[in-house]
């Protein structure tokens, strides 16, 4: 496997372990299921993962035939997604947390999977990696290391939590949001010089 495949393998998935954030997303988790029985948390944060996972090979794969039956390019997309993480970036940058209590039941799908795992920002990112030239091989793999390190991390959200400390899970999810604002920048400005490039 050459430097070049290399690459595009740990830049997908660095792009999609930005958005996906599950450091940052440990205090969320570990404040919505701190009710619950370790078994019964463990096995919620479980099945989030996997529902996560799911969601954004749905997309990865059949993503751009959505794209298709609406008529919209891919550098549309690029321009939208781009604008949805910028704003996720600028809402976790200035700390806005909104407070949810749901049932434990309804934990596992919303909004641990989705919105929190595999929102807006995780599936623009894995239909950006599958039409931007990294294609599916860079794009299922780092869905799969993201689903197996976000596993790993939340399973044991309680100590992660309690190493990290609630301020220094704050300052992982700023560092995580200022990335993901540049990563935001840089495929509103690839969707826009996409579409001037067709003008021509």
């Amino acid at each position: 496997m050459t430097l070049e495949i290399l690459y595009s393998y740990f830049t997908a998935f660095m792009m999609l372990f930005v958005v996906f954030d599950a450091i940052g997303n440990v205090p969320i988790f570990y404040t919505l299921t701190e009710g619950l029985e370790l078994r019964e948390r463990r096995r919620t944060i479980q099945n989030s993962v996997i529902i996560a996972g799911i969601i954004l090979f749905i997309f990865a794969l059949g993503g751009k035939l959505i794209l298709d039956f609406f008529h919209i390019s891919v550098d549309d997309f690029r321009i939208a997604g781009g604008l949805i993480l910028l704003i996720i970036a600028i809402e976790g940058l200035l700390g806005r947390v909104e407070a949810m209590k749901i049932k434990a039941e309804q934990l596992a799908v919303v909004p641990l999977a989705t919105p929190l795992l595999a929102g807006p920002g995780s599936i623009s990112v894995v239909m950006y990696l599958m039409e931007a030239g990294y294609g599916p091989g860079p794009t299922i793999a780092s869905i799969i290391a993201n689903v197996i390190i976000a596993w790993g991390i939340l399973t044991y959200c309680d100590k992660v939590f309690k190493v990290l400390g609630k301020n220094g899970s704050l300052v992982v999810a700023r560092i995580m949001a200022f990335i993901l604002a540049a990563l935001a920048i840089a495929m509103i400005r690839e969707g826009v010089m996409g579409i001037m490039a067709s003008l021509h």
